[in-house]
This record gives C-alpha cells, sequence and structure tokens, in this order.
C-alpha cells in the first residue's frame, strides 16, 4: 500500500512558490463541484529567494479513480509563471482523496519557455 512521504530534498523556490499556490488556491474548485476547467486566478507571489512570481494556473477535473485502494478525485494542471529571469509553462496533476478531500499527490512539471536573461528588457 503506498503511503504519504516526505520530500527527499527541499523544493527549489520556483517549484516551493508554485506548491503552496496550488495548495491555498485548489481547494475553491474541489468545492465547486462543477466539471470543467476552471481558472485559480492570478497572483504574484514573493518566492523563498526573495524574487516575485506571477502565477496563473488553471485546474481542471479529469476522472475518478482508485489511488492506492482510496477512491480518489483526478484534476490536471495547467498555465503560466513568470520572474524576471524566464516565463514558464506549468502542468501537472493533483490527486484528491475523494471521502477527505486530503491531497494524495500533487505533481508538476515546469520548462522554462524564453531563456533567461531575455523575458525582460534591462
Amino acid at each position: 500500500m503506498a503511503s504519504w512521504r516526505p520530500f527527499s530534498r527541499e523544493p527549489d523556490a520556483l517549484r516551493a512558490a508554485l506548491l503552496d499556490y496550488l495548495r491555498n488556491r485548489a481547494a475553491q474548485v474541489f468545492l465547486d463541484g462543477s466539471a470543467s476547467a476552471r481558472p485559480l486566478g492570478r497572483a504574484t507571489v514573493v518566492m523563498s529567494d526573495g524574487s516575485n512570481l506571477a502565477i496563473d494556473l488553471t485546474v481542471t477535473p479529469e476522472r475518478a479513480a482508485a489511488f492506492a485502494k482510496r477512491a480518489a478525485l483526478y484534476f490536471g494542471i495547467s498555465g503560466q509563471a513568470a520572474n524576471r529571469d524566464s516565463g514558464y509553462e506549468v502542468g501537472g496533476q493533483i490527486v484528491l482523496d475523494r471521502e477527505t478531500l486530503a491531497f494524495l499527490s500533487l505533481d508538476i512539471t515546469v520548462n522554462a519557455v524564453t531563456p533567461a536573461g531575455r523575458a525582460f528588457n534591462r
């Protein structure tokens, strides 16, 4: 049986900011109950390294299925983020326990879409 495991290493500042944003805002989608894509809203957050990160993500319900013998709900994540260094395409998946709405899995992928140093005129 799968069980919760802590991070094996500290996430970088970008990934940590995105995970915090999702943990704080995703509940509005789970409580809504609609079956359509739901924007989480634009936000500018301060990352742990002190720099700002603009985030605009959308969560889309995908399916209900088992996850480690638990009834679960699967949601897709898509959107963008940007800081002074680069723009990023963000994707991923949220898996929630259907009974408790606790996170069973929160996985994101982050791909730079603009080369570092070229995102803004300095």
